[in-house]
C-alpha cells in the first residue's frame, strides 16, 4: 500500500470533521465548504501529478497550432478549415491562455480546477444537506480521476451536473446553452440533453423494476451497436473510463460474469433508490429528478454490459449524479437509522482509499508522499 501526500489527506481529515459535524450537529456554515473548494483548487490546479498530465500538456500544444477561425467553426458545427481532434471550447481555452497571457500550463490546470470545483460546489449546495459527506463519499477515488486526472471530462461533467438547476427552474433555453457549452469541453455531455424532459417523467418503483428487467434482457443482444458512431462519439475519453477501469481492475473475468465494484456500487445505489424511495419523494425535493438520471444510469449498466467502453463511460456520468441519493437518504430517516447510513458511507469512504491505495495508479500518477508535486505548494 502506498502512502497518500499529506496535502491529499489533510483534505479527507477536514471532510470526515465537517461531515459529521453536518450529519449530527446541524448544518455547517458555506464559508466552510468555500474554504476547502479553494484548498481544493489549489492541490489540484498547481499540481503536477496525474496520470493524463503529458496528454493534456500535449493538447495545450496542439492548441496553438489551430486558428480561431477554425476553432469557432467547429463550435458551430461546420466545416473548418483545420481538423479539430478536441472539443472546441476547451481548445479555444487552451489558445487563449497561450496567445494571450503566454501562460504556462500549470495555470491551465488552475483554470479548469477553478471551473470545475466551482460548479461542483454550486451542485452539492443545491442538491445535498450534506455538501461535506457527498465530496467525502466521492473524493476517494472521484477527485483523483477527476479534478486531478482527466479534468476535461471532469469539467464537462460538472457543468451538466450544474444544469439541473435549469431544469427545476424550467428554463429550457439556459438549460441547452449549458448542454451546448459542456459539450463543447466534452462531448459525453451530449448525452445529458433528453434529461430536461426524462428526469420530469413520473416514475414509481414499479416502473423502475420493469425499466431495469427489461434492460437486463436487452443485456446480451448488444442494442446499443445500432447508433453505430453517435455513441463512440460522445463516450470517447469519458471523465470515468480509464481512471476507473485501473482503479477497479477491469478483466476479462469481470466482463464474463465476475463481481467488480462496479457491479458492487450499482447494486448499493439500486438498493438505496427503492428502499428509501417513498420517503424520499415525501421529504426530499426534487429527489425525482436525482432517481431518473440513476435509473437511466442503472439501466445503461445492464445494457451497456458487454462493453467496457460504454459500460464506464456513460453509466459513470449518470451513476455520479444519482450518488447524491445515499447521503441524502439521512434526511428522511429516523436517528438511528440516519447513523446506521453514516456508518455505511464511512465504511465505503475507508474501502476506496485502501482500495486506491492499494492500486497502481496512486504510484502511476504521482499522488504519493515522495512524487506528488506542486508548483505553489511547498
Amino acid at each position: 500500500m502506498s502512502l497518500l501526500h499529506p496535502y491529499f489527506l489533510i483534505a479527507i481529515i477536514f471532510l470526515f470533521i465537517f461531515s459529521y459535524q453536518e450529519v449530527f450537529r446541524g448544518k455547517v456554515e458555506s464559508k466552510y465548504l468555500y474554504f476547502l473548494c479553494g484548498y481544493l483548487v489549489l492541490i489540484a490546479g498547481f499540481r503536477d501529478a496525474g496520470a493524463d498530465y503529458g496528454s493534456y500538456r500535449g493538447i495545450y500544444i496542439y492548441s496553438d497550432t489551430l486558428d480561431y477561425n477554425s476553432i469557432i467553426l467547429k463550435g458551430l458545427h461546420l466545416n473548418s478549415p483545420q481538423p479539430i481532434a478536441v472539443e472546441w471550447l476547451y481548445v479555444l481555452i487552451n489558445k487563449f491562455l497561450l496567445n494571450i497571457f503566454n501562460a504556462p500550463f500549470y495555470m491551465l490546470t488552475l483554470v479548469i480546477a477553478i471551473l470545475a470545483i466551482f460548479f461542483k460546489a454550486k451542485y452539492v449546495e443545491d442538491n445535498t444537506f450534506y455538501p461535506f459527506t457527498f465530496i467525502l463519499f466521492t473524493f476517494v477515488p472521484g477527485f483523483f480521476i477527476g479534478e486531478c486526472g482527466q479534468m476535461r471530462q471532469n469539467l464537462g461533467v460538472f457543468m451538466v451536473y450544474f444544469a439541473v438547476r435549469f431544469i427545476k427552474e424550467r428554463k429550457l433555453f439556459y438549460y441547452l446553452l449549458c448542454i451546448y457549452l459542456a459539450g463543447g469541453i466534452h462531448n459525453v455531455c451530449y448525452a445529458f440533453l433528453p434529461m430536461y424532459w426524462l428526469a420530469r417523467i413520473p416514475v414509481n418503483k414499479g416502473i423502475m423494476l420493469g425499466a431495469i428487467l427489461v434492460s437486463i434482457i436487452m443485456s446480451p443482444f448488444e442494442v446499443y451497436r445500432v447508433f453505430g458512431s453517435f455513441l463512440n462519439g460522445i463516450a470517447s475519453d469519458s471523465v470515468v473510463i480509464d481512471g476507473f477501469n485501473a482503479y477497479m481492475e477491469e478483466t476479462a473475468e469481470r466482463l464474463n460474469g465476475g463481481i467488480g465494484i462496479p457491479e458492487i456500487m450499482t447494486a448499493i445505489l439500486t438498493f438505496f433508490l427503492f428502499f428509501y424511495d417513498t420517503k424520499m419523494v415525501e421529504k426530499y425535493p426534487y429527489y425525482e429528478y436525482h432517481r431518473n438520471y440513476a435509473l437511466v444510469g442503472i439501466c445503461f449498466y445492464f445494457i451497456f454490459r458487454n462493453n467496457p467502453v460504454f459500460s464506464s463511460r456513460l453509466v459513470g456520468a449518470f451513476t455520479g449524479f444519482g450518488f447524491v441519493i445515499i447521503p441524502n437518504a439521512m434526511y428522511v430517516v429516523s436517528k438511528s437509522t440516519k447513523t446506521m447510513i453514516y456508518t455505511f458511507i464511512i465504511s465505503l469512504v475507508v474501502f476506496n482509499f485502501v482500495v486506491f491505495s492499494s492500486l497502481r495508479n496512486i504510484v502511476a500518477g504521482n499522488f504519493t508522499i515522495g512524487l506528488y508535486k506542486n508548483f505553489l505548494l511547498p
